[in-house]
């Protein structure tokens, strides 16, 4: 099996914040495709559900992860796009098939 990490971000706007989350979470994603050990970065809105959206992440090692989470751009994207975010849930994985 595989040794990398796999996140799955599930995250809901506030209402009313649904564009300006999406725009803020798609300019994040140009950023973090350039990090060293991530293997991919995607993001995915519900088409009924405007404003939930789900990353889906894969990255070389732990490490890797951990870096771009204390990363500037993080700070960054966590400081304007905080009031945006109603709810988040973080699953980590590893692949077992």
């Amino acid at each position: 099996m595989s040794t990398d990490l796999v996140i799955v971000a599930l995250v809901q706007a506030k209402p009313g914040q649904e564009k300006a989350l999406v725009q803020a979470q798609s300019e994040l994603v140009q950023v973090v495709r350039k990090q060293r050990g991530c293997i991919s970065y995607e993001l995915h809105e519900a088409i009924d559900q405007p404003g939930k959206v789900v990353f889906f992440e894969r990255w070389l090692d732990r490490t890797s992860w951990e870096r771009h989470m204390r990363g500037a751009h993080m700070d960054a994207f966590r400081a304007s796009a905080s009031p945006l975010i109603g709810a988040v849930e973080l699953l980590q994985l590893s692949q077992v098939a």
